[in-house]
């Protein structure tokens, strides 16, 4: 079982005079990633780090965040994910919270997380060279990523990947999706979750491909930019291929002949999926994954791929339906059509929550761990997933929100009296955040524009709810707990 580790090492040996990222008219090789990465894993052992370590990379798409991460990884050291767009509570808590000795911030990061109490080293697009190649030689346990999730509770949960969990899980996805040194990725996720940083920029580099990396999404770019860089493959959220679809004819025409085209972090809904084959001549590869356990299910390679559907297993990844209300331990599984709770079983999986033995027991019934995505299967084998077993995770631009999370926050203000926050369908989104309030006796008329502009000041950006709501009573089904799903099924209408 190769590691990431090793994976990542031997390919900046074998491919070291090939393109390894493009970035604003750069091309950096995978020797130039090598050396500038064997640098900084030089500066980090200087600075104290050792094997086991947590150090946090809180940089924005560039190629200063892939050598970040490869030079955290050739350490040894264990790589703490920052969105470098976060508010400063959400990135002390991850780095206070993980016990990352070490915080390394772009200049941009560096001026709004002034006030951070955590050591920090500023990076610089300075292109330091190290002859020491060296990499640490982690064992197929020792962890390589924390990932910090939302979790029911409303408290971020942190993710244990190892590097044999993250290494076997791309070569299979390399595998299945037949990617190879000849690919080329148009990358324009944010690189600091698993979609984005995983998949986009280790997978690539495990797979010998190369990768043309952008600052962010910007849908009219896109078909110059596959057309200039000679790209064969994209992955994206549903949003983006929303707003794919409503580029002009013209536009469309100048996208070079596509391998593939892959959707995930969110449903993606039949109108998109339908309209960009008619459109686009290519029927979008969904997939299925989540920070516990990487990449699972994906439409297949060759044979059909319908709308709404993600697929099979991918190899070495065991997937059942089951009853979510069977008792403990028992494992009951649901007739195929009929919904069920998402049980996962793998070399994948993640070693546990950080710091945190009872959110990883809850996580599992028997040796499955729990997906809390509710599915069936259809007459062919192939996994649609039709919701969410809990009501407080909201799936948002291909985020995963806790609706504890907002609601707690929303509850400070002295104009809310009680709140609720649901998810709701939405075409573009995947999800709506919806917080439906009632309010304070001396609330202000206009309260639900005062609540979005302090949710703006007090939340991330993709956490504020795109709608409020005003109720003089929030049903409940006893004392203390709100009826969301009928919430739910009165703001979809």
């Amino acid at each position: 079982m190769m590691t990431l580790s090793a994976q990542l090492r031997a390919r900046l040996g074998e491919r070291a005079d090939a393109v390894a990222l493009l970035w604003e008219g750069e091309v950096l090789t995978y020797a130039d990633l090598d050396a500038w990465s064997a640098a900084l894993a030089g500066e980090l052992r200087d600075a104290g780090i050792r094997p086991g370590d947590r150090v946090a990379v809180g940089v924005a798409n560039s190629p200063v965040l892939v050598a970040a991460v490869l030079a955290v990884l050739r350490s040894g050291a264990v790589l703490v994910p920052l969105n470098p767009s976060a508010p400063v509570a959400d990135a002390a808590y991850a780095i206070e919270h993980s016990g990352a000795a070490l915080v390394l911030l772009g200049g941009e990061e560096c001026e709004r997380w002034d006030s951070l109490e955590a050591p920090i080293r500023r990076l610089t697009d300075a292109r330091a060279v190290d002859d020491d190649r060296s990499w640490f030689d982690a064992g197929a346990a020792d962890p390589a990523l924390l990932v910090y999730t939302s979790g029911t509770t409303g408290k971020p949960k942190g993710a244990v990947l190892s590097h044999a969990a993250l290494g076997t899980n791309l070569a299979t996805v390399a595998e299945a999706w037949r990617w190879t040194a000849a690919d080329r990725l148009l990358l324009t996720l944010p690189c600091f979750h698993l979609h984005g940083l995983a998949l986009g920029i280790l997978g690539s580099l495990a797979a010998g491909a190369s990768v043309a990396l952008q600052p962010r999404f910007v849908a009219e770019d896109v078909p110059e930019l596959l057309a200039r860089h000679r790209c064969t493959l994209f992955f994206g959220v549903p949003t983006m291929y929303n707003r794919l679809i409503q580029l002009s004819d013209g536009e469309i025409e100048r996208i070079p002949a596509m391998r593939l085209w892959v959707s995930g972090s969110a449903p993606l809904t039949t109108a998109t999926f339908e309209e960009f084959r008619r459109r686009f001549g290519f029927a979008i590869l969904e997939r299925f994954g989540m920070s516990e356990g990487g990449f699972m299910i994906a439409t297949p390679y060759h044979g059909e791929r319908r709308p709404g559907v993600v697929g099979f297993a991918l190899p070495g990844v065991e997937i059942r339906i089951a009853d979510p209300d069977s008792a403990g331990a028992t494992v009951v599984d649901v007739a195929d059509g009929e919904p069920g709770e998402i049980l996962i079983r793998g070399p994948n999986l993640f070693s546990g929550y950080w710091r945190d033995a009872e959110a990883t027991a809850r996580a599992y019934r028997g040796d499955y761990f729990r997906s809390g995505d509710l599915a069936l299967r259809e007459p062919d084998g192939q996994i649609r997933i039709v919701g969410r077993l809990s009501v407080d995770i909201i799936k948002c631009r291909g985020f995963k929100i806790s609706a504890i999370e907002i609601e707690n926050a929303l509850q400070t203000h002295p104009g809310v009296a009680e709140v609720a926050v649901v998810g709701v369908p939405h075409a573009d989104l995947g999800e709506q955040i919806v917080a439906v309030v009632t309010p304070a006796t001396d609330a202000a008329a206009d309260l639900p524009a005062v609540l979005v502009d302090y949710a703006r000041s007090t939340l991330a950006r993709h956490k504020v709810p795109g709608r409020i709501e005003l109720m003089s009573e929030i049903p409940r089904t006893g004392p203390g707990k709100f009826k969301k799903r009928a919430l739910i099924e009165r703001f979809s209408a």
